[in-house]
């Protein structure tokens, strides 16, 4: 049987990649207060190449407002998407020592301190997020998914389950928690978190894929093979689909069909080389503040 470790490297990328990129961008909402009679620049770009602009213009409302929070934290984002992670976190701390009281720049040092390696800041910043922001799951979400990078399953699953006491239907911080069971391998406690969040009619992107994982993991191939084809049939782009799906018609005994489905793996990861199956979490972390 072809060896199926690398199947569970990818699964926990494609978690952080989308529902990072998911949870981030919450930070950006009520921005940016018409400083100078323009909205938040940075919700309405459409195309990269406007960014010098929306950048020169978030400087001339420094030179015009030095202390200026949405202009400082914009420009704290412009930078960390040019990968200047020094310029945006001095923009950052520039906006929280003028504006102590508001959430967004804190939310996005927790991040960019994450990114930096800086785990102990990362925290201090995203409890503020919270403290100040104090209705929103957002904030402590992000904690817990930074956790689940840093292999801290149990915090992890403390930041979530506090999201949720924010949000009893925060799908995301539903996710996050089955995340951290499915990385502890406590398989019954995915499902269970997947059922809870059925009975609020809820459900996260490649919710199958997790759920045919959790009962190959239980040998129950039946039920895997099941959640399988959904998963494939909704993500026929996706290697790690089809991989899945072909250790499973191997288990069966369906030869032909494992190799048809080994093949379009191996097809997808040559054309995308994102795609492979043996890229780390750090290639599918999209880490960018927001």
């Amino acid at each position: 049987m072809k060896e199926y470790f690398s199947k569970n490297i990818v699964f926990v990328c494609w978690f952080f990649t989308v529902l990072n990129s998911c949870l981030i961008a919450q930070s950006m909402n009520g921005s940016a207060k018409k400083t100078i009679g323009k909205e938040n620049l940075l919700d309405q770009i459409f195309d990269e190449s406007e960014m010098e602009n929306i950048h020169k213009y978030y400087e001339e409302v420094i030179e015009i407002d030095s202390t200026n929070y949405d202009a400082l934290t914009n420009l704290g984002v412009i930078y960390q998407r040019a990968a200047d992670l020094e310029k945006s976190l001095g923009y950052f701390k520039k906006a929280v020592k003028f504006n102590p009281q508001k959430a967004r720049a804190y939310h996005n040092l927790g991040i960019l301190n994450s990114i930096m390696g800086r785990l102990d800041e990362a925290v201090i910043n995203l409890n503020k997020a919270a403290e100040l922001d104090s209705t929103s799951p957002n904030s402590i979400r992000q904690l817990g998914i930074i956790y689940l990078q840093n292999k801290m399953f149990n915090e992890a699953l403390e930041s979530f389950n506090r999201a949720l006491k924010r949000d009893n239907k925060d799908t995301e911080s539903y996710l996050g928690k089955s995340l951290a069971y499915w990385l502890l391998k406590d398989y019954d406690k995915v499902l269970a978190v997947v059922n809870e969040m059925q009975s609020f009619d809820l459900r996260f992107n490649r919710m199958e894929l997790l759920l045919a994982d959790v009962y190959f993991k239980k040998n129950d191939y039946e039920k895997a093979m099941k959640y399988a084809k959904i998963d494939e049939v909704e993500n026929s782009s996706q290697a790690e689909g089809h991989y899945l799906l072909g250790v499973l018609y191997e288990i069966s005994g369906e030869k032909d069909k494992a190799e048809f489905e080994f093949e379009e793996a191996s097809a997808i990861t040559q054309q995308n080389p994102q795609a492979s199956l043996e890229l780390s979490i750090n290639i599918f972390f999209n880490a960018e503040v927001k």
